[in-house]
């Protein structure tokens, strides 16, 4: 809903249909590694929680994808939000946890990364395919 609403910030800003496109690109688009993650819980089970797109490192990337696209900072903004409103609302153990790198040296150990009870760890990789719909 985030996306949706900065997309129509940007739309506003200069009527271009390219912002609300960018915005939910950046937004949403960033939740596909948790396809990923889901595959690699259902292969080799739930010891790792790797999410490759979710990492702050990448924010340079899209300020300048952005601008490269003309997004007039939608792209850039969806991506940042996601990532904000991830950061404040996840339970997870530091602060660092949405960078990359941080999770790499702790070689994305689902269980020195999210909550600590793992019953209350993403319970979306628990589903199966089919289940996965409730939660998209």
């Amino acid at each position: 809903m985030a996306s949706i609403g900065l997309g129509v910030l940007g739309w506003t800003g200069g009527r271009r249909w390219r912002a609300i496109g960018a915005a939910l690109i950046g937004g949403f688009l960033i939740d596909a590694d948790h396809l990923f993650d889901y595959a690699l819980a259902r292969r080799y089970g739930h010891a790792r929680m790797i999410l490759p797109l979710h990492g702050w490192e990448y924010l340079p990337l899209i300020i300048l994808l952005d601008r490269q696209i003309g997004a007039r900072g939608a792209l850039f903004a969806g991506f940042a939000c996601h990532l904000t409103l991830d950061q404040i609302w996840n339970e997870k153990r530091s602060p660092l946890a949405y960078f990359l790198l941080y999770r790499a040296l702790r070689n994305f150990r689902a269980d020195s990364l999210g909550p600590e009870d793992p019953a209350r760890r993403h319970r979306w990789r628990h589903a199966s395919p089919a289940g996965l719909v409730r939660w998209m």
